[in-house]
C-alpha cells in the first residue's frame, strides 16, 4: 500500500525537477519569459505529463525501471504529450459524434 504513495512521490518530485528544468533551459533560449506564471504553467504540464505516462506504464504492467524512464521522458516533453493526448481525444470525439450522428460525419 505504501509502495503506490512512494511511488507517486517519486514521480511529482521527479516531474516538478523535470518541469523546473524545462523552465529554465525556456528562458535561456528565450522561448518563455521568466516569470511566475511561466514557471507554474511549467510545472504544472510536467506534473501532468509525468502522472499521465506513470499510469500508462503501470497500466502495461512494466517494470519500476521503465516506469520512471517513461515519467522522466513524458515530463521533459510535457507539451508534447499533451498536446498528443488531446488530439487523441478530440479524434475519439469525432468519432463518437458521426457514430451519434448515425454515421453521416456531421451532415444537417
Amino acid at each position: 500500500m505504501f509502495a503506490d504513495y512512494e511511488n507517486l512521490a517519486v514521480v511529482v518530485i521527479t516531474s516538478l525537477l523535470s518541469g523546473t528544468g524545462v523552465f529554465l533551459l525556456g528562458v535561456r533560449d528565450g522561448r518563455i519569459s521568466a516569470s511566475l506564471l511561466n514557471l507554474a504553467s511549467e510545472l504544472f504540464t510536467a506534473v501532468t505529463a509525468g502522472l499521465a505516462g506513470y499510469g500508462v506504464a503501470v497500466s502495461q504492467e512494466w517494470p519500476e525501471g521503465i516506469i520512471f524512464c517513461v515519467v522522466l521522458i513524458a515530463s521533459n516533453n510535457g507539451s508534447e504529450i499533451l498536446q498528443g493526448l488531446k488530439s487523441r481525444a478530440s479524434n475519439v470525439l469525432n468519432l463518437l459524434s458521426v457514430i451519434a450522428n448515425g454515421g453521416k460525419g456531421g451532415e444537417k
